[in-house]
Formats: structure tokens, C-alpha cells, sequence
């Protein structure tokens, strides 16, 4: 006969009994202590508590224990913070009422406990505040504080070991950088001490062997302390300025790109400096101009042979010609001009780059300058149809060379003409801003995208567009004229939006006798 097995069943705790468990363990305690529910009613008192306070007797299950406190509101918050706490201790000093009615000073602890099947409740423990429940109640707070403080430093020391081992990461990283920079990288704190550096800088600078931080930028190169502005003698801070300068060391010439250095709060903390050995590029520089230059003296005399005959002949002067003769022959004369011109302007550049053009500085009446470029072009524009304006300030005048200033207008000018369409207006202004003098040429032409603004100073750069493919020009006018102005202590400037027109405009100090 088979005989039914029994049933495996899995006892689970009551809610009650989930009570009873928490009810016996608070009747084994040594200190008053209380059961609530989450709105402070009583659930159950220690034969203690019952002793020191009588709750039973003056409450009742299920009433409110705000009662047996003198400040009920600072009860009350006591008991939000512990249910906020989740299961932490919470402490505090308040002052209760014991069954005789008297107020006795008291240390309350307040604990939420789980119950299955129901909101937490809630132990409380009351301990009269004599000498002895002080000082364990001292010894408890500096116990968890102890342990809170072993816990805190336990975390502060895995961060700090962990950005230790990023900062080690990056330290490596940065070093591996430096070491494989072609320039010579040198950084000197806002004194010139030397903080950083790589074997290139000290190859570049031919720095001696052995450690370099910390000293003197002055003492080991005087070259590059007089470029950074520190005298040797007094030992002054280098200059706090961004800039690139050339310097000569022994037979080698040398660039260094300066950029000073600030922390998040703009206190300024040293110089960067990036260093480049120019010797061998310096001499294909040069190599390149002289090139240039003897290139363009041998093209110039056939070039000026060839104009001539052909200006003979179209005169007649060597006999009648065809008039279908004469279209070809003024065909061939104006890319004689145009390959003149390339010449001309590839002889300047040549010279400016070698510092061979020769200026004759002098003051320069501003209002005789504009008059002659604006009369110079005023017929093309008359033939383009153009509104052709000149707009100048009385009594302007700057020191520099009135040859080579006439050249930089110009070549404004010029380009502002054959870029704007008939109808269109070129604006030539003059006038003072700031103790300086600006010459500005204006257009309602085709424009110039940001793209092309950028490269637009460089040398052989046109701008590439189906609206000027047919114009002609060598592409060096524009960067003449910037080494021409800033040959001037001035800067030139741009400023175009496609499709509107642009403006051209050369800033240079004023003269003051």
C-alpha cells in the first residue's frame, strides 16, 4: 500500500511573530527601551522603561509617545532622522518625563528595524544622563567616529593611490611626447628657471650634459635670454608676451615660438617655448630668393628687347600693319605686361624676404596719397562704369616710404576694381582711429569665403571661382603689400562676406613729428 509522502512546506514569520521576536529581544535589555511604529505609537515597553517611565500605565498601547517629552517637536525630528537613516543609529539629547512626573535629561537613540510584512518600526532607548551614561555615551559617539574616520581614510587613500597611478599614466605619457617631438620643447618658470625641457631643446640650445631644472635660462644661453627679455645682470622676469622671434646662436640660426603660461586663476607661471633649428632652411631661403632674383634680372632685358619691337610695330613706325596683325601684336604686348609685372613683383618679394628693399622713411602726406592712387584708376573705373568714391581726413600723415606705400595701396585698389562687377562701388577712405592712421579700400564685389581669407596673404594664392577664372593677376600683389605695411610697424586686414563686397584695411602709426 503506498503510503503518501510528506509534504516539504517552508515556514515563513509572521508579521506577528516578526513583533513578538523584536518584543522578546527588547525585554532582555539593561537600558529603558521602546517599540513604535513609524507614527511614534507604542507597540511595546521594556520592563525597564516600564520602571523608569511607566509608559504602559500612562499611554497605553497604540498612543502617541510624543507625550513623555517635554519638546515633542525635537521627538518628532528625531524620529523623521532615523527613518531617513534607514537603519542607522540616531542620537540625541532629550528631556524626558518619568512616572513621577518629574523631567530627567535623558540620551535617546532611535534604530528602525525590519518587520515582514509590515512598515518598519522603531527601537528607542532612553538613558537618564548621570556621569557614568555620559561618559559611555561619550564613548560610543567616539567610537563611531573613530570608525566613520577609519572608513573616510580608508576611501582617501584608494583615491589618492588611485591618482597616483593616473598621474604616474600621464607622467609617462607627457615623457614619451617630449622625447618624440622633432622641436626642442623648454618651459622656465616666471623667473627663468628652467622646469621642463627635452634632449632636442638641449641639442638646439647646445645646453650642457646633466640635470637642467632650475637653472637659469640667462646663464646657460644669452641668446635666447636677450630674445625672452631677461638681463643677466639683474635677473629679471622674461617678458610676459606671445610671440616668435629669430636669434642667432654661433653660426646657426634658430626660431622660438614663445606663449606664456597661466593657471585656471590667470596667475601667470612661466614661459612655453618651442625651438626650431632654421640653419638649413634659412640657407634654402635665401638659395630660393637669389634664385628669384637673378631669374627675374635675366627674364627682365629680352622681356624689356621684346616690348620694344612690339611697340614699334603696332606704332607703324617699321611699316603700315594689318589691322588682323594688329589685334595679335596687342595680344602679345599685353602678356608681355602681365609677364612685366609677374617679374616686378617677384623682384620685391624676393627682396623684402632678404631684407634687401631699401626704404626711405620720411613723412608721408596721406590726403597727396590717396589723390594719386584715386586719379591713377579713376579712368578704369569710369570704363567699369564703377561709383568710384575717395573719402579723406584733413591733415593725416604717417612716416614711411611714399614709394612703397603708394605700391600697398594700390594693389588694393586695384583688386578692388577688377573683383567688383559694373554698376558696383569702390570706396577708397582714409581717417584716424585711436592714434593711428587707416587707409581702407572697400568694394561691392563677389566677395571672399572665410575658407579663402585665411591663405589670401600667401604667396601665388588667387582665389579659385568660375566669376574670376578670366581675371587676370599674379597672385603676390596681397602678400607685398602685408610685408610692405608691416615693414611700416602696421597691420593689414580683411573683412569679406561672399556675394556683399570686402574690405581692405591698412592700420599704421600716425606721425607726430
Amino acid at each position: 500500500m503506498n503510503q503518501k509522502k510528506p509534504e516539504h512546506t517552508t515556514q515563513r514569520t509572521s508579521p506577528n511573530q516578526s513583533v513578538e521576536l523584536a518584543v522578546s529581544i527588547l525585554d532582555l535589555l539593561q537600558e529603558p527601551a521602546f517599540l513604535l511604529d513609524e507614527s511614534s505609537h507604542l507597540i511595546h515597553t521594556n520592563p525597564v522603561a516600564e520602571e523608569h517611565y511607566g509608559a504602559t500605565s500612562r499611554f497605553g498601547t497604540g498612543q502617541d509617545m510624543g507625550g513623555l517629552f517635554h519638546d515633542k517637536e525635537l521627538f518628532q525630528s528625531l524620529l523623521n532622522r532615523a527613518l531617513e537613516a534607514g537603519g542607522v543609529a540616531i542620537h540625541d539629547e532629550l528631556t524626558a518625563i518619568d512616572r513621577s512626573g518629574e523631567s530627567v535629561p535623558v540620551w535617546a537613540t532611535i534604530k528602525t528595524i525590519p518587520v515582514r510584512g509590515r512598515k518598519n518600526c522603531l527601537v528607542m532607548s532612553l538613558i537618564p544622563k548621570t556621569r557614568e551614561t555620559r561618559l559611555l555615551h561619550n564613548a560610543r559617539e567616539m567610537g563611531l567616529r573613530v570608525e566613520n574616520l577609519y572608513t573616510t581614510l580608508a576611501e582617501v587613500r584608494a583615491e589618492l593611490l588611485e591618482r597616483t597611478i593616473q598621474l604616474g599614466e600621464q607622467k609617462n605619457k607627457m615623457l614619451a611626447i617630449l622625447r618624440g617631438m622633432g622641436d626642442g620643447l623648454l618651459v622656465c618658470d616666471g623667473s627663468g628657471g628652467i622646469i621642463q625641457y627635452n634632449e632636442v631643446a638641449r641639442e638646439v640650445l647646445r645646453l650642457p650634459e646633466g640635470d637642467l631644472e632650475n637653472r637659469a635660462v640667462g646663464q646657460l644661453c644669452p641668446e635666447l635670454s636677450q630674445v625672452l627679455g631677461i638681463s643677466p645682470q639683474t635677473g629679471n622676469a622674461p617678458m610676459q608676451l606671445a610671440r616668435e622671434e629669430n636669434f642667432i646662436v654661433g653660426n646657426r640660426e634658430l626660431r622660438v615660438s614663445i606663449a606664456p603660461l597661466y593657471d585656471n586663476r590667470e596667475r601667470y607661471l612661466g614661459l612655453v617655448m618651442i625651438l626650431q633649428d632654421r640653419t638649413k632652411q634659412a640657407e634654402i631661403d635665401r638659395m630660393k630668393s637669389d634664385l628669384i632674383s637673378i631669374v627675374s634680372h635675366e627674364l627682365r632685358s629680352p622681356l624689356t628687347s621684346i616690348k620694344g619691337y612690339i611697340d614699334l610695330l603696332i606704332s607703324g613706325d617699321l611699316g603700315a600693319v594689318a589691322e588682323e596683325h594688329r589685334k595679335y601684336l596687342e595680344i602679345v604686348l599685353n602678356n608681355a605686361n602681365r609677364l612685366a609685372t609677374l617679374i616686378d613683383d617677384m623682384l620685391d618679394l624676393s627682396r623684402i624676404e632678404s631684407g634687401k628693399l631699401t626704404m626711405i622713411f620720411g613723412k608721408v602726406d596721406i590726403k597727396y596719397l590717396c589723390d594719386f592712387v584715386y586719379l591713377t584708376f579713376k579712368p578704369q573705373a569710369a570704363q567699369k562704369k564703377l561709383n568710384f568714391r575717395l573719402e579723406v581726413v584733413e591733415g593725416l600723415s604717417i612716416s614711411g616710404d611714399m614709394d612703397r606705400l603708394q605700391q600697398a595701396l594700390t594693389n588694393l585698389v586695384s583688386n578692388a576694381i577688377k573683383y567688383t562687377p559694373e554698376d558696383g562701388t569702390v570706396r577708397i577712405r582714409a581717417y584716424r582711429d585711436n592714434g593711428n592712421v587707416c587707409l581702407e579700400v572697400s568694394d561691392t564685389g563677389f566677395g571672399i569665403s572665410p575658407e579663402n581669407q585665411r591663405k589670401l596673404f600667401q604667396k601665388f594664392f588667387r582665389v579659385k571661382d568660375r566669376r574670376t577664372r578670366n581675371i587676370g593677376g599674379t597672385g603676390l600683389g596681397l602678400c607685398i603689400t602685408k610685408s610692405i605695411v608691416e615693414a611700416h610697424e602696421g597691420e593689414v586686414t580683411v573683412e569679406s562676406q561672399e556675394g556683399t563686397g570686402s574690405t581692405f584695411r591698412i592700420r599704421l602709426p600716425e606721425y607726430h613729428g
